[in-house]
């Protein structure tokens, strides 16, 4: 039945999303850039949502524009991005250009009093972050929502393993990994290229890094011990020559001790960082599905009546399978290891476990009435971001502006404690008016 509804799912979710209501009160999206996401991560969840619709794309060319408005059904081409800000029959725009120009166009849409739906990573450094969100253009009351697109937060999939991680008890160490396999990607996609923002920190490993600040509740990290491979086929000379990271592993420290580890890969052959888990690193489902996994302290808990002599001590670790694309199928484990020790030894020594799965809320019976099990992470994405845009409070999980800000900071540290250099930033000046 699962494997069943699995199709299902993601059937309805992919190649057949209802459409739904009349759109007369909709908030009118541009595309920047003709870009492979967009189509999954906004022109889909768009069909089903009533207040919700893409009407206008640019693309570097008329011609490109034009051959992706045919094919996902865009009535509106516009000659040049300008072009798209200054039509005024547009609210919002989903910017998916290379990391290097987000700086650049999230500003000028502010300008235009357009709402940005920002793919991740906000922008190339934290300074640059800095001077977007903290722009008056962004800070005026009554400006255009900006949000970074972490889609995963949106979904009751993550919202249920934060839940558990949270009623587990005190927190000691998260891991987290992402990886895209080699030859995935072709040698010039813009995820190799140091001048757009490029490098696996840049791509998969902000969800990693992402993944784990979320756990760790955002709070302020040192950057502890890094490994990473660089792309070697640069030619001598170039901007990008040993700059651009294949692979990443980091060792992240929090002021009271907790420890948060993320490996991710671009170009991964499954090697995986000595320095985390042994019993993880045997026991992966998968060598591409991204996971997270949150080890709990130690805890003493009440006696068993057959070792009411001894101490009962039983430590959590709570694992979700597959959280970036979690409507396809995901998992939430829920271990317990409980040992029974009487005089320094260990007596007996097991382990529990449970498996949960939210396709929708679980706790939340306003907003499982809301949600359907086949949303993907972009379309709860989509579903939030409109009820900013409208003011009102929907499921209340945001990615705001200090969040951005404090996720390019550890991005650009991670970058220091390599040695390899800071993505550069943005060039672009806002005229003066």
């Amino acid at each position: 039945m699962s494997f069943i509804q699995l199709l299902q799912r993601s059937y309805k979710a992919i190649f057949n999303p209802p459409d739904r209501g009349s759109k007369e009160n909709a908030v009118r999206f541009g595309l920047l850039g003709a870009s492979t996401i967009a189509p999954i991560a906004l022109i889909g969840p768009a069909k089903s949502h009533p207040e919700a619709i893409v009407v206008a794309v640019a693309a570097r060319d008329r011609g490109r524009a034009e051959e992706y408005a045919k094919k996902h059904q865009i009535p509106i081409i516009h000659d040049s991005y300008q072009d798209l800000l200054n039509d005024q029959s547009i609210n919002a725009v989903y910017i998916a250009l290379p990391n290097g120009l987000h700086y650049e166009w999230a500003l000028r849409c502010l300008q235009a009093g357009k709402h940005v739906l920002l793919e991740k990573p906000a922008t190339s450094n934290a300074i640059d972050a800095e001077n977007l969100f903290q722009h008056p253009l962004a800070t005026a009351v009554n400006a255009p929502i900006i949000q970074e697109a972490f889609h995963y937060q949106f979904h009751p999939a993550w919202q249920a393993f934060l839940s558990e991680v949270r009623r587990a008890g005190s927190l000691k160490a998260v891991h987290c990994t992402q990886t895209i396999p080699r030859g995935a990607l072709a040698p010039d996609d813009i995820r190799f290229q140091f001048e757009l923002g490029g490098g696996c920190l840049m791509d998969v490993g902000t969800y990693a890094l992402s993944a784990v600040r979320q756990v760790l509740n955002r709070v302020s990290v040192e950057v502890v011990d890094v490994t990473y491979r660089v792309l070697e086929n640069t030619k001598e000379g170039e901007l990008s020559e040993g700059q651009v990271d294949q692979y990443i592993a980091a060792s992240l420290r929090t002021r009271d001790g907790k420890i948060a580890t993320i490996a991710a890969d671009i170009s991964s052959s499954f090697e995986w960082p000595s320095f985390l888990p042994k019993a993880w690193r045997l026991n992966i489902p998968s060598p591409t599905m991204p996971m997270c996994q949150a080890i709990l302290e130690e805890v003493s808990v009440d006696a068993l009546p057959e070792y009411d002599d001894a101490e009962h001590l039983i430590q959590r670790t709570v694992t979700i399978w597959n959280y970036i694309v979690p409507v396809v199928w995901h998992r939430i484990d829920i271990s317990e290891r409980h040992r029974i020790v009487k005089e320094g030894r260990d007596v007996k020594v097991w382990k529990d476990t449970r498996y949960l799965k939210a396709y929708n809320w679980l706790e939340n019976e306003e907003l499982a009435e809301v949600y359907e099990d086949w949303w993907t992470t972009w379309r709860c994405q989509l579903e939030e971001f409109i009820h900013l845009v409208k003011g009102r409070r929907g499921s209340g999980i945001r990615v705001d502006a200090q969040e951005s800000i404090a996720q390019m900071t550890v991005i650009d540290d991670i970058y220091r404690k390599t040695g390899l250099k800071i993505r550069p930033s943005s060039s672009y000046k806002l005229p003066c008016t």
